[in-house]
């Protein structure tokens, strides 16, 4: 789509004065939190500097230097509620900086190698638990990329929803609710690239609907990990791996670990006993690292994972591999 000048700087004029985030790069670095699969929400500027993203009905731009993040923000809420939205997204008043296990003899180096290279990494919260549990549930099998293009079709889908553009003139939408969800066919959620998972998406809108939609969703919250878990596992599409992401990212249960490939290769390298490196991923497999990983890192093991994890990408790798080289070169653990 060809974007004229005078778009752009419509776009540009309806965003908030750029503001001060206040929070140092040792606590919130914006590539490794924003692209790491915690949401499928936020995208790169063209030029790649300016994080764009999209929280309830506002859409928000970031960018960072070396000493903080800002933040600026189009859409009707006010600037403190945008900026606590924000915070609470970004779970700035929660959880840890990886320098909280600094001197932890009994942890892996290979912990300490990825928070020298990727400082800053958070574990975000999404606010909209529906975003989170239709986005995982698309995420299984896929990559990063693909589900967030699966995401921002299914959100284009439906014009009524649309926010405004950022300042490069993109449109940007606002999720859909479960009632815009089971106005979908299967067949047109292929078309909106969803593949073999529109039949479990257009089955899984309608057991929400049955439930009582987002409200049902948010009721959930009183349980406690084995029975939220339970209940999202029953619904088309969510598995174990699938459930445990909804409630790290959305319900805040930050002692919870996602195992997938790449936690289960984390694992095989250096947490798990050599007699358990072979084994299949099943369920006592999955129990056995995620009990790993909460005996090395207690209650906050799914923000210590988080970290290991974004090193794991294939776009953070090479800094990670970096500090490692130099951690090797000065004979510490990073």
């Amino acid at each position: 789509r060809t974007r004229t000048l005078g778009s752009l700087m419509a776009a540009a004029d309806a965003f908030s004065p750029w503001s001060d985030l206040c929070v140092p790069p040792d606590a919130l670095r914006l590539a490794p939190t924003l692209l790491s699969g915690m949401s499928f929400r936020w995208h790169p500027s063209a030029a790649g500097n300016i994080y764009v993203g999209v929280l309830s009905d506002c859409i928000y731009e970031l960018r960072e230097d070396d000493a903080t993040v800002h933040w600026r923000v189009c859409g009707p809420a006010d600037s403190d509620r945008a900026r606590a939205q924000l915070r609470e997204h970004l779970s700035l008043d929660r959880g840890v900086t990886a320098s909280a296990w600094a001197g932890g003899g009994q942890l892996p180096v290979q912990f300490f190698h990825a928070a020298a290279a990727l400082p800053g990494v958070r574990v975000v919260s999404v606010l909209s638990r529906l975003e989170s549990l239709v986005s995982f549930m698309g995420s299984a099998n896929n990559n990063i990329k693909r589900n967030m293009q699966m995401v921002a079709s299914l959100c284009a889908n439906f014009e009524e929803n649309r926010l405004g553009c950022d300042s490069e003139g993109a449109a940007l939408f606002s999720f859909p609710s479960v009632a815009q969800l089971c106005s979908l066919s299967e067949e047109r959620l292929w078309e909106l690239g969803w593949g073999y998972r529109a039949p479990r998406l257009h089955k899984l809108s309608r057991q929400l609907e049955e439930r009582g939609g987002e409200a049902w969703l948010d009721s959930l919250a009183r349980l406690c990990d084995e029975e939220l878990r339970a209940e999202l596992v029953a619904l088309c599409g969510v598995g174990r791996k699938v459930a445990d992401c909804v409630l790290l990212f959305s319900y805040g249960r930050d002692s919870v670990v996602p195992v997938d490939t790449h936690c289960l290769q984390m694992a095989r390298r250096f947490l798990l006993p050599p007699a358990a490196r072979d084994k299949s991923l099943g369920p006592a497999l999955y129990e056995q690292i995620s009990a790993c990983f909460v005996d090395l890192f207690g209650p906050l093991a799914g923000w210590a994972f988080m970290t290991l994890f974004a090193g794991e990408l294939a776009d953070f790798r090479r800094r990670v591999a970096a500090a490692a080289a130099a951690a090797e070169e000065g004979g510490g653990p990073g």
